[in-house]
């Protein structure tokens, strides 16, 4: 018996050890299997995030190619609609030239009414206000400075927004812009080719200027030229008494920018540098602007039903343009739908662009 439980005892004793062991490797492999099981759960919820957010995007992207080929390609969206993507699609931002006397009347009534509209609204003057975004300028207010005004809009607008806008628009405080139209006009052009419009002057240089009273449009490249190219030379680009539209014209013409043809298939202008009292019903003989006109005019009617711009519009006037142009509904009358142009492709736009540098005036 003594020896008996001597063995048991000892049996016991070797047996202890053994299951702490066993015990303790159970524990570890409990821990390598949990830790693996996490490492596991966070790289799969790693990559499932990844693969969500890819669905999004794709599922985002196809959305928006969706929309905008029911948009090119299947009149289901309104004009009203149509006008809110191409907000988004062409992005304009607005320089107008104003002076401190005219801040509370025709500035005030631009920033209310077609200048709401632009992506980026900017006045330049000679000093600021609280109601409106002012560019401000060390210069003095002067018909003869205002060449040098547009040039320090036209490079603070370079340095600051060359990237967020595609084109870049200069008025008057007594332009009406009809936004919707513009960017109607210049959805089918690519920002990044060499181009401006507006209406179209004859000058001593072969491409003509655009008139600045009523209104011109850059291109995202015509205004990195003009700023890098132009205004920075001491040869090509002088301060000098020339008007300012004239000067910003021969300026973007020796950097290369072509001047565009902003006529629609009628003949009619769309840019029209005189007030709409002076083209209704159709456009004076005998005016200035017979001699100024790079193309000759179309006079069977008024202008472009697709009109985009006029000039020496009175105060008073804003409120009429915004009335019959935005709240006006004649019942019974109905209007086409009409839809986008197409974009043009590079050798398309290469093309256009070869055939506005060879034009030559018909308005002799």
């Amino acid at each position: 018996m003594i020896i008996m439980n001597s063995v048991c005892q000892s049996d016991t004793a070797w047996d202890l050890p053994i299951y702490l062991q066993l015990y303790q490797f159970k524990m570890i492999l409990v821990m390598v299997r949990n830790t693996l099981f996490l490492v596991l759960g966070i790289m799969l919820g790693v990559r499932l995030t990844d693969i969500i957010g890819y669905l999004k995007l794709w599922r985002d992207n196809d959305l928006r190619s969706s929309e905008k080929a029911a948009l090119l390609k299947y009149p289901v969206a309104t004009e009203e609609h149509l006008a809110i993507w191409l907000k988004r699609e062409v992005r304009i931002l607005c320089l107008v030239l104003t002076m401190p006397s005219s801040h509370s009347t025709k500035a005030a009534r631009v920033n209310r009414t077609w200048g709401a509209r632009c992506n980026k609204l900017i006045f330049m003057s000679t000093e600021t206000d609280p109601h409106l975004n002012i560019l401000k300028m060390n210069i003095s207010e002067s018909r003869k400075n205002l060449y040098a005004k547009v040039r320090l809009g036209m490079a603070h607008v370079h340095k600051h927004y060359l990237n967020e806008y595609d084109w870049f628009l200069k008025a008057d405080d007594d332009t009406y812009i009809v936004m919707e139209n513009l960017r109607l006009f210049l959805y089918p052009y690519d920002p990044e080719s060499s181009v401006y419009f507006g209406c179209r002057f004859k000058a001593w240089f072969s491409h003509g200027y655009m008139s600045g009273g009523g209104g011109y449009v850059l291109s995202r490249d015509a205004l990195r030229r003009l700023n890098l190219f132009a205004l920075n030379s001491t040869t090509t680009c002088k301060l000098n008494g020339d008007s300012e539209d004239l000067q910003i014209g021969h300026c973007l013409q020796d950097v290369g920018v072509i001047a565009g043809d902003t006529r629609d298939f009628q003949g009619h202008h769309r840019f029209l540098p005189i007030s709409p009292y002076k083209v209704i019903p159709f456009i004076d003989i005998g005016s200035w602007t017979d001699t100024y006109f790079f193309h000759k005019p179309n006079r069977s009617d008024c202008c472009s039903p697709s009109a985009i711009s006029f000039h020496y519009v009175k105060d008073i006037e804003f409120e009429f343009f915004e009335f019959f142009l935005y709240h006006l509904r004649v019942f019974g009358v109905h209007r086409v739908q009409r839809a986008l142009p197409s974009r043009l492709g590079f050798h398309q736009m290469n093309e256009r662009l070869q055939h506005w540098a060879q034009q030559v005036t018909d308005n002799k």
